[in-house]
């Protein structure tokens, strides 16, 4: 339950409210899980004004502020295509003109393609206070524990790779129950993410090329079973997953876009 409410008018302010001994106090970007929060009593810290919804290239990264609402990411020229299409297939569009990148992240469980695109990507996060930066892969499985900050300011990630992903649903408006997700970069360097099941996507491969990611990410999934597909099955379909994203990442490449 909901009890007081702030709005602070820059990010101090807001770390002020959030660190306050005593109090429990969480923030509130787009509202669409916290909302939802019933069984405890907190206050809430509003971060519409404090300017965490930019978005700016910096070298060879996009950097995005965490209350970024979806639409404003589908809108700008430097996200990748198939984050935007990731985005499309986990949001509806009223979803799109509230969720926020950082709570996205926060939230979103194993089944999203969007946070399983941006763990192939390698994505980074920066957490106030004191601007620890955290990488993605290494966050996701520790969300339920201590957390580095009391607040995501910034997801980052590279505008230099190559990004794919497919995914298998039992119906097309249903959630996936397999994703892998490929990133590879002009090194050579190749990760790729496997989501569909668990409270977080992981990592199958981090490595130079894609020989036997294949293999890589059936073995990944020997123990993704669940109400909603069992592991055989996810294994086998990963395997096939994989061996597709490796054929569309060498089409792109050989056509040089």
């Amino acid at each position: 339950m909901i009890g007081e409410y702030f709005r602070p008018n820059t990010v101090e302010e807001a770390l002020l409210l959030l660190t306050e001994k005593g109090k429990i106090r969480k923030p509130l970007g787009g509202g669409t899980s916290l909302s939802r929060q019933v069984s405890q009593h907190f206050d809430v810290v509003d971060l519409q004004n404090v300017g965490l919804d930019r978005i700016e290239e910096r070298g060879q990264n996009l950097v995005a502020g965490a209350t970024l609402r979806f639409d404003m990411l589908l809108a700008h020229p430097g996200v990748h295509p198939e984050i935007k299409r990731a985005i499309r297939i986990d949001a509806s569009e009223n979803s799109r003109n509230m969720a926020t990148l950082g709570g996205w992240l926060v939230n979103s469980d194993g089944r999203s393609l969007t946070t399983t695109a941006l763990l192939a990507m390698d994505a980074n996060l920066t957490w106030e206070p004191e601007a620890v930066q955290i990488r993605l892969g290494d966050w996701l499985p520790l969300r339920s524990q201590n957390q580095p900050g009391v607040l995501i300011t910034e997801v980052a990630w590279t505008m230099g790779a190559t990004l794919v992903f497919e995914y298998v649903a039992r119906s097309p408006k249903d959630r996936p129950i397999m994703i892998v997700a490929m990133a590879q970069w002009g090194s050579g360097r190749t990760r790729v993410a496997l989501g569909g099941f668990g409270d977080a996507p992981i990592i199958a491969v981090d490595g130079i090329g894609a020989d036997g990611v294949d293999v890589a990410s059936r073995s990944a999934c020997l123990d993704a079973g669940d109400q909603w597909a069992s592991a055989e099955y996810r294994s086998e379909v990963a395997a096939k997953l994989a061996v597709r994203c490796a054929a569309r990442m060498d089409a792109i490449r050989g056509s040089g876009a």
